[in-house]
């Protein structure tokens, strides 16, 4: 964008008869900073439509104190401008009609000095002016939401170096990894293993893995002396809790349909002075 602003008496001279007020003399600048940054006047009105086959001007069309709308164009896109009379003087807005942004400016009515002379005699603050339509007005809508909304962004965090893959990866249900070497390779393997061995093939010794029971074949289990259990039941150095008294089948069992002395009521049980 230029940096100067340069073309005020031929805006002025082409206007001359046109200006009424003050807030002529305000659109009438705002123009010429519009133009000076590279906009150019395609008409009248507050269509939204650019065919291509407009004319360019940096002057301002005939008729434009009338409606105080002027469309523009700059770098391909097309810009709606409306000026609109308040108490104290005129608020100006800019559209980018493809993004659909706006922006807004007030100028006080006060800052026009005279109507005639130069631009200093004229606007007085003509400096201050200039650079509140450009941050105000021209910047917020030409700069591109896309861009703005990119630059806002923050920088995605640095990746974590990849670290080489373990030879010898622990087991997800493993909370904490033992901090002394395995022994007996091969421990608890088939126990992973909820199948073991094939059920429907020839049973093999016992304590073979898996978690399918394989009922006996060809008689019961031999009685492991003190538990009642078959061996190999309980794996040796395994913490087994009996269900039932141990070595209770030393003791000679009581003959048959012979009734324990318990099952006799007590002495006296029928004497209600007892």
């Amino acid at each position: 964008m230029s940096g100067s602003l340069f073309g005020w008496d031929l805006v002025l001279k082409s206007v001359e008869s046109e200006i009424k007020s003050n807030e002529d003399i305000l659109l009438c600048f705002a123009h010429l900073v519009l133009v000076s940054n590279d906009f150019k006047c395609v008409g009248l009105g507050e269509s939204k439509v650019l065919d291509g086959s407009e004319t360019k001007s940096e002057a301002l069309p005939a008729g434009w104190s009338d409606s105080y709308a002027l469309r523009y164009v700059h770098q391909g896109r097309l810009y709606l401008f409306k000026a609109t009379k308040v108490d104290d003087g005129l608020m100006l807005n800019l559209i980018r009609v493809d993004e659909r942004t706006t922006s807004l400016v007030h100028l006080n009515s006060n800052l026009v000095a005279s109507r005639t002379g130069s631009l200093a005699q004229m606007l007085p603050k003509h400096s201050d002016m200039m650079q509140q339509i450009r941050s105000e007005l021209i910047d917020k809508v030409v700069a591109s939401r896309n861009s703005r909304d990119g630059s806002s962004q923050t920088a995605p965090a640095p990746s974590s170096p990849q670290l080489p893959p373990n030879p010898h990866p622990m087991s997800p249900l493993l909370v904490d990894p033992p901090s002394f070497p395995r022994r007996g390779v091969g421990v608890g393997e088939l126990d992973l293993n909820p199948f073991g061995r094939n059920p429907l093939g020839f049973p093999g010794p016992m304590g073979g893995g898996g978690m399918l029971f394989e009922p006996p074949r060809g008689g019961g289990f031999p009685q492991a002396p003190g538990f009642g259990m078959p061996p190999g039941a309980v794996p040796p150095g395994a913490r087994f809790d009996p269900f039932r008294p141990p070595d209770v089948d030393r003791f000679p069992r009581r003959p048959p349909n012979r009734p324990d002395n318990d099952e006799f009521p007590p002495p006296g049980y029928d004497d209600m002075f007892m």
